[in-house]
């Protein structure tokens, strides 16, 4: 997941690796409350111009899932996997593959149940115009300012390494994105490989964009994905649906109402509607039966083959090999479970909704 803007909230990220503890998985939070006799159901999300923010503000998950529903906000993702490891956290969201890639290489029992939306034109290459960076062949020997611990170092690596040009060639300043602008406008820096509202930015100040995450999708898509203890979801799996249903909900009024759902998502996240919408135009969501699709979770039979399971098993790959977990998890596809999707689509298809 990328940065955005949060009112009264610092700036944050979520790290593509982490030092998590090996911890083993609890059955969820899942306890009963004395008044309601439902089990309590934990939510951990962060901030993204996305349609879960509209199911968040329409209260949908307290609407569709029949428990005592607690939403969390997380300002990183290494906070939250370590408390979903623990069975503390029940469900999170916004999840990139790379933390999600290292979070299952280290132990988390978890399970991606839904692909939240894929990363296009909202990440990428700035360089500046005159600065003689044409194509990427041009980079060797350059300097280019990015987020370590990011997606944007796993994208800028796989694709230099799509054009065949060692890696070790192009020099990294690790910086924030603020930063970034900052350093660009003093003509500090020419080349930057990052995210929306900052690439637009140094874009319209005399930069051209090289590369788009998008180039590179068959070979490291990026994906903000939604995934539940994996122990929860074994003794709760009536609960995942229903997870799962509000998740569907938030997409179709996104759809359905979306000036109003540009104004949700501002106040969720703290900024305006206007610049909830320029956010969201690098992404492309999902809807329920998208999902079921090979360019996202698959079905049952066919998610060894899925867009998502190749970005995890892609990005388990870059880790390893930039040393940031010891191995790569065997069969990716096994923590992948398309089989909530499916029960919901089933169920919508015989119902007529």
């Amino acid at each position: 997941m990328r940065i955005f803007m949060r009112a009264k909230k610092s700036w944050r990220l979520v790290m593509g690796s982490f030092a998590l503890p090996f911890l083993v998985g609890l059955a969820g939070c899942g306890s009963a409350t004395a008044a309601t006799q439902e089990p309590t159901v934990t939510i951990g999300y962060e901030n993204a111009p996305d349609p879960e923010s509209v199911a968040i503000e329409q209260n949908f998950f307290q609407k569709y899932m029949h428990a005592h529903v607690v939403l969390k906000y997380f300002s990183s993702g290494p906070e939250a996997l370590t408390s979903l490891a623990s069975g503390s956290l029940d469900f999170m969201t916004t999840l990139g593959n790379p933390p999600t890639a290292s979070a299952i290489a280290r132990g988390v029992p978890l399970k991606v149940i839904w692909a939240m939306e894929r990363y296009t034109t909202a990440e990428g290459l700035v360089v500046k115009n005159g600065s003689h960076i044409r194509s990427l062949k041009d980079l060797e020997g350059k300097t280019v300012a990015l987020v370590q611990g990011s997606t944007s170092p796993f994208e800028l690596d796989t694709a230099l390494e799509m054009h065949h040009i060692p890696v070790s060639s192009v020099h990294i300043d690790n910086m924030a994105p603020p930063n970034m602008v900052a350093a660009w406008k003093t003509n500090q820096i020419e080349a930057a490989y990052v995210w929306a509202p900052f690439l637009n930015e140094m874009q319209q100040d005399h930069g051209h964009i090289l590369i788009y995450d998008q180039n590179q999708v068959n070979q490291a898509p990026i994906f903000n994905l939604a995934v539940v203890n994996a122990h929860f979801a074994s003794k709760y799996p009536q609960l995942v649906d229903q997870f799962i249903q509000a998740e569907e909900a938030g997409v179709k009024f996104f759809y359905a109402h979306p000036h109003k759902s540009f104004q949700d998502i501002g106040k969720l996240n703290g900024i305006s509607a206007a610049d909830a919408k320029a956010q969201a135009q690098g992404l492309h969501f999902t809807t329920l039966s998208q999902e079921l699709t090979l360019r996202r979770l698959g079905t049952p039979s066919t998610v060894a083959d899925s867009l998502v399971t190749k970005s995890l098993t892609s990005a388990a790959k870059w880790l390893k090999q930039t040393g940031q977990i010891s191995a790569v998890p065997a069969n990716m596809s096994q923590y992948v479970d398309p089989s909530f999707c499916q029960t919901v689509y089933n169920h919508s298809l015989k119902s007529g909704s």
